[in-house]
Formats: C-alpha cells, sequence, structure tokens
C-alpha cells in the first residue's frame, strides 16, 4: 500500500503539472503569437551573485515574474551557483498581497542531485512534500494570515518583508516556512516554521548595473539580511548580507505587457 507521503507526492506532481501549462509559463503578453490573455503584465532578469568587498561573481540567477487577470503572480527562476555547485529551479506562485499559495523546488547541492519539494497553502494549513536520495518526507503544517514561503532565489528574498505593516513602525515580528536545502536536515527540501524579525528603513536611490531605482529598503531574519525593493511588485534591485560579506545586485531587467 501506498505511503500517506508518496500520495500527498503524487497529488502534488498534478498539481504543478497543471499549472505550469505554456500559458503560465510564457514571458511577453503579446508578440507574433498574438495577446495571452492569462498575463497582464511580465518582467524578467538576472542577478549576479557577488561579494561585497570584491569582484567575485560566484554565481548568477535568471527569472520570470508574470501578473494574472486575478492579480496572483507566478514566479520562475533558475540559480547557478559555482560556490558551492547549487543548481535551483523553483517556481512559485502568491496571491495579490504576496501570501503564498504554492511552489516547486527542484535542487542540486555540491554538485549531487538534493531532490524536490511542493508546497501548497490551503487557507491556514500549509502542506509540504518532498522526495530525493535522501528518502521522501511530508506534513501539515498551521499557518498565520500573514507569513512568507522562503525557497531562496533571491528575486524572492524581498517577498519574505510582505507582512510588515508600514502603518506600524519599528521592528515587527513575522513568521516564515524556511525550506531547508543545506546541513543535514532529515530529508532535504523540508522546511521549517520560525519567526524573524522585519524592519522598514525608508526609500532610498539605488544604482545597480540594471540602473538606477527609488527602492523601499527593508531587513529581515533578524536584521541579517537587508533587501531594496522596486515597484509594485517588489522587484528586488540589491540584496546584502553584512555578516558573510555576500551581495546580488541586478544586472538587467525587462518589462512589459
Amino acid at each position: 500500500m501506498p505511503s500517506k507521503a508518496s500520495g500527498i507526492i503524487t497529488s502534488f506532481i498534478l498539481i504543478f503539472v497543471a499549472q505550469s501549462s505554456p500559458a503560465q509559463q510564457a514571458g511577453p503578453a503579446t508578440g507574433a503569437e498574438g495577446t495571452n490573455a492569462a498575463i497582464v503584465f511580465w518582467a524578467k532578469g538576472r542577478y549576479e551573485y557577488g561579494k561585497l568587498d570584491s569582484d567575485q561573481i560566484r554565481g548568477h540567477e535568471d527569472w520570470t515574474l508574470t501578473v494574472h487577470p486575478d492579480a496572483t503572480r507566478t514566479l520562475q527562476a533558475f540559480v547557478s551557483l559555482a560556490d558551492g555547485d547549487h543548481q535551483t529551479n523553483v517556481i512559485l506562485r502568491v496571491a495579490k498581497d504576496f501570501r503564498p499559495l504554492d511552489g516547486f523546488v527542484s535542487f542540486w547541492r555540491g554538485g549531487v542531485y538534493g531532490g524536490s519539494g511542493w508546497y501548497r497553502v490551503d487557507g491556514d494549513a500549509l502542506h509540504a512534500a518532498v522526495a530525493g536520495p535522501r528518502g521522501q518526507a511530508a506534513h501539515t503544517l498551521t499557518v498565520p494570515e500573514r507569513f512568507s514561503l522562503r525557497v531562496h532565489p533571491v528575486i524572492t528574498e524581498g517577498w519574505q518583508v510582505w507582512p510588515y505593516q508600514r502603518a506600524k513602525a519599528g521592528p515587527q515580528q513575522a513568521v516564515l516556512y524556511n525550506v531547508v536545502t543545506i546541513g543535514n536536515p532529515p530529508v532535504p527540501g523540508i522546511g521549517v516554521l520560525l519567526e524573524h524579525a522585519i524592519d522598514y528603513h525608508g526609500r532610498e536611490k539605488v544604482t545597480v548595473p540594471a540602473g538606477t531605482f527609488e527602492a523601499e529598503h527593508y531587513s529581515f531574519y533578524d536584521g541579517r539580511y537587508d533587501v531594496w525593493l522596486w515597484g509594485a511588485d517588489r522587484i528586488l534591485v540589491r540584496y546584502a548580507n553584512f555578516g558573510n560579506g555576500n551581495e546580488y545586485r541586478l544586472t538587467a531587467l525587462e518589462t512589459g505587457r
């Protein structure tokens, strides 16, 4: 008899096959092929993974964001990190307010395939199922209304701060589900719920290789990470970890309707 985890994983595979139809994977909403009614706005870009104190480039990330008529957003990202021989492929879908709806992650770590994970939010329940060389696991956790799903591509890191309420000043506690693919988790890809502090530091002009942006500056994960976000879709233009010296910069950006 199939295990409960196997059943959940099979169900999640069917969900993501349905959600990954060509209409949702597209870039531009218009072109030689005509108008795509599933897309009202699109953006795509690239990050370079660098260092704060040197010109070293550790890797890159390519991503595509589509906004749909119901105001949900679908994000696809590909990460290639030579520093650690990492590769990650991600699909993440969020609601109008950036609350997570569902996500998929496939990852290689240290040059070895690590596995894949599926995550789906249904009201106050987060369902997760992962499978890989070290086995499989699944769980369902209760989540608050204001929480984020951390799957780690740079483009998604800016969405970790959406629970912050600007009407209230100062640091605020929030909840995130952190997908764990390195270290020694029971099964890579399974995540944990944790609390962290988010703070807003105001608007700043930020210059990166892709241009100069009027961005909103936040910190999250108890001040460990600083992010600068641009526009209604909270596109991350710069990301700094002053603790380990890593920096991530937007090097290319295209948008359209």
